[in-house]
């Protein structure tokens, strides 16, 4: 069994939570963010107390242990929002602390209040098991539904003017949840629920929000030993038959436009391998992968970037591949021009990227997929579909509600 580190540093830490930790940290102001790598049991809290949120430019090798997030409008010439890493705290699967990497030190009055405080909150009754934290409306908000479908015929007559060849349009869902909602402990049953994706909820004080998601999608991941990965991920469909039972993965047929829809994706990260005359990598794919309550067509990417000698790489292709056509459209600007002018609200961070950055050595950032913002009392759930010359309106419209119901499912039986 592994204990936590010897160091008295880490000492005061022993014996506390998930839950308990991540409530202080908020009700102190201090920005923090939650995260839990795909297939992996560990999670990881990150507490950022001297600079808050700052920003950066994303030069992903130069970076200290941090935590990076940038909305879907981010440019190569701009900064993203960067958390520091004052405190990375690493627990079990178990919610046990096996390690505490406490840069300031346990003398350090911020910490002590952090530790103080979640000390305070293992003392304190629970919220009623009754109160749900969603209020789900009742009936469907029919004039979102037949705005969305309007915008999908707008962009399928669009394609067959040969403006582009697809694009990926998103809408919101409104919900409101109450006081008693738990946002760590939401952030814990996500993590058990999807153990393929990468599960984070990140807190941004200074814009009084916090940002909860489960994403199979990863944008660019550099380890320690120097392999890059990245991926192309598009097509989805029920992973549940009518009964709710889970289809069998050898019984998934994907339809042309499916097919096509990932193809384009993949054509695109080999068409940024190019720009920057990249011919050693290795493509699986694409195959079928279950993500939540969804299936999808995936294609896999690796580099060893130590034989190429290029450590810079995962930093240029992070700037190459946003917003990859699986968020954004084929080709770019066209269809960015499209979504700007049709879409008809602000995305935000959602299908921007995240993920914690030189974090023992290791970058994982990942597309905002699936992810739900909580900010004055209003729970905004974000999806997005695929749109190419073969989409049939009401089709999209109930993928979007599928990708929806893969966090709502979760989120709305956490009492």
């Amino acid at each position: 069994m592994l204990s936590i580190q010897t160091d008295s540093k880490v000492s005061i830490f022993e014996g506390l939570q998930i839950e308990a930790l991540w409530k202080a940290s908020r009700q102190l102001g201090f920005p923090s963010a939650l995260w839990r790598l795909p297939h992996k049991s560990e999670i990881q809290l990150l507490i950022s107390i001297q600079d808050g949120v700052k920003k950066c430019q994303p030069d992903l090798e130069k970076l200290s242990p941090g935590f990076v997030m940038s909305n879907f409008h981010w440019a190569v010439d701009e900064e993203v929002l960067f958390l520091e890493g004052d405190i990375i705290i690493t627990f079990s699967e178990d919610n046990q602390i096996k390690s505490v990497d406490n840069k300031l030190g346990e003398e350090h009055p911020d910490v002590a209040r952090i530790v103080h405080l979640a000390n305070a909150e293992k003392e304190l009754p629970q919220a009623d098991s009754h109160v749900s934290p969603l209020l789900v409306p009742e009936m469907p908000d029919m004039d979102a539904r037949l705005r969305f479908q309007r915008t999908v015929e707008l962009a399928v007559s669009a394609i067959r003017q040969n403006q582009f060849k697809k694009v990926v349009l998103s809408r919101t869902k409104d919900l409101s949840y109450s006081e008693n909602f738990q946002p760590a402990k939401a952030f814990c049953k996500l993590a058990k629920v999807y153990p393929h994706a990468f599960v984070s909820l990140v807190n941004l004080p200074e814009c009084n929000e916090m940002w909860l998601g489960a994403s199979p999608e990863a944008l660019v991941r550099q380890d320690s030993a120097g392999v890059f990965r990245t991926m192309s991920l598009a097509g989805t469909q029920n992973a549940r038959n009518a009964a709710g039972e889970l289809i069998p993965k050898f019984d998934i047929r994907w339809g042309e436009k499916e097919i096509e829809e990932q193809a384009l994706v993949s054509r695109y990260i080999v068409e940024c391998f190019k720009k920057i005359r990249l011919r050693e990598y290795t493509e699986t794919g694409p195959k079928t992968v279950l993500a939540g309550n969804l299936y999808h067509l995936r294609t896999d990417f690796e580099i060893d970037t130590i034989a190429l000698n290029f450590p810079e790489l995962a930093s240029i292709m992070l700037k190459l591949l946003h917003p990859t056509s699986a968020v954004c459209g084929v080709p770019k600007t066209p269809s960015l021009k499209f979504l700007s002018e049709i879409e008809g609200y602000d995305r935000s961070f959602y299908s921007g990227f995240l993920g914690p950055a030189q974090v023992s050595g290791d970058t994982n950032l990942f597309v905002n997929l699936r992810t739900v913002r909580f900010k004055e009392g209003t729970a905004t759930f974000f999806a997005g579909a695929g749109i190419t010359e073969d989409s049939i309106p009401e089709r999209e419209w109930e993928e979007t509600e599928m990708k929806c119901d893969t966090l709502l499912k979760v989120i709305a039986q956490e009492f």
